[in-house]
């Protein structure tokens, strides 16, 4: 009695078992199509947040979505940064002639935008500017000390002006405070019209590229726009921004070079002509430019119509990546950074052809037999890749029919023991 138990229980669990491997895949298929969207992500002193991201996949059956493909500014955490503005992230997936085809669009715009769905090429149309306000310019720093107003001179000057350098040197620093004071906490702005990704991919290609339209980058120094860059429309793949800060450096150094010819002239009409008053200006003026030269070199870095490829059928574009203030990071902190416009497609792959029909044979010729035995040498193994199983599932099932087949034989062998 036993031992018919364990063999049914080992019959039931080897039966359930092949139902399980007949009807899972060895592995999971990937996805026949996919592209992703995201409109804009930015960090500002160190706290990410973003807009979301819209992702679409194909099956070759059906599209599958998940985020949202309508974003607003709001999303973004209330941030004070970008006043007001247009979102757009988009994606779709379909399946042409058995081919995967994944087309998306990303980007940013002003009030008044039209949105226009992907797979149009561009997602945004018209529309006003928007302003991002990215940082101030701290300029509070410069000072003057004896060093800077001394160094690089001749000796014969210096021993002139040693005496004198306590009755020169406040004179100097209110000149410069002065100049400072009248620049304020200039901001760089960034303005723009619309900023846009867009990209598609087959199974054996992808490509992308970014719209700028209208947009730019200044300061507002000594009551005076200064355009630091106006960025291409269609810019090449990968193009670095090459800023103008050298014109703001070179506004400040003008407005400091009229302050300090006029106290020099006050604080040192008792020297008369005996002190090369130009000599002095220039030397003061050299060491400021040190001091704004890391302003110039670290104040700004981005990227146009970035693009990488992970492979041949596969694209991720950016519109705008900028970067404010980049030197800040050697303190730990990342103070402004933008990404604008991403968007993402491939890889894709072809939808698998259905098997073909079976051709029909004639009446065979030879008697049918009425037994197959099992094992036989020789036997050719089926030819019919549609219906083989696959290599796995084939291991696997042999493994569970040895395992129902032992636990068989030892309840047998125990149930006859015990008589």
């Amino acid at each position: 009695m036993l031992a018919r138990t364990a063999i049914r229980i080992g019959a039931v669990a080897t039966a359930w078992s092949i139902v399980a491997l007949s009807g899972s895949p060895a592995l999971a298929a990937a996805p026949v199509a996919q592209a992703s969207a995201t409109g804009l992500t930015l960090t500002l002193l160190s706290s990410p947040v973003d807009s979301g991201s819209y992702q679409v996949s194909h099956d070759g059956e059906k599209q599958t979505a998940s985020g949202n493909n309508e974003p607003v500014l709001g999303l973004l955490g209330g941030q004070s940064l970008i006043s007001a503005g247009t979102l757009a992230q988009d994606a779709v997936t379909r399946i042409d002639k058995g081919n995967g085809i994944s087309e998306a669009c990303a980007g940013l715009a002003g009030d008044g935008a039209t949105l226009v769905a992907a797979g149009d090429g561009a997602c945004l149309s018209g529309g006003n500017n928007v302003s991002i306000s990215a940082a101030d310019l701290d300029l509070s720093k410069l000072t003057l000390t004896n060093s800077t107003v001394l160094d690089g001179l001749a000796q014969p000057l210096v021993d002139l002006l040693q005496p004198v350098i306590g009755q020169v040197l406040p004179p100097l620093q209110n000149a410069l405070q002065t100049v400072l004071t009248s620049v304020g906490d200039p901001k760089i702005v960034v303005d723009l019209g619309a900023v846009q990704s867009s990209c598609r991919a087959t199974p054996t290609s992808a490509t992308g590229d970014s719209d700028l339209a209208d947009v730019g980058a200044y300061v507002q120094v000594l009551n005076q726009r200064v355009d630091l860059v106006k960025l291409p429309v269609h810019p090449e793949p990968n193009t670095k921004l090459v800023t103008g800060l050298d014109k703001v450096v070179d506004a400040v150094l003008k407005a400091v070079k009229t302050q300090l010819t006029t106290a020099l002239g006050g604080t040192l009409a008792q020297l008369g002509v005996v002190v090369d008053q130009a000599a002095v200006v220039t030397n003061i003026i050299g060491q400021i430019a040190k001091q704004l030269g890391p302003l110039e070199e670290n104040i700004l870095n981005g990227t146009l119509n970035k693009q990488v490829r992970p492979s041949k059928n596969a694209i991720e574009v950016t519109a705008l990546e900028l970067e404010v203030l980049p030197v800040a990071k050697q303190f730990g902190v990342e103070v402004l950074s933008l990404a604008i416009g991403k968007s993402t497609c491939g890889p894709n792959g072809r939808v698998a052809a259905p098997p073909a029909d079976p051709t029909p044979t004639s009446t065979p010729t030879q008697p049918v037999p009425t037994s197959v035995p099992a094992g036989v040498t020789g036997a050719s193994a089926p030819t019919d890749t549609a219906t083989t199983m696959p290599l796995a599932a084939v291991a696997g099932l042999g493994a569970l029919l040895l395992l129902a087949f032992g636990a068989g034989a030892v309840s047998v062998r125990r149930a006859v023991a015990r008589r």
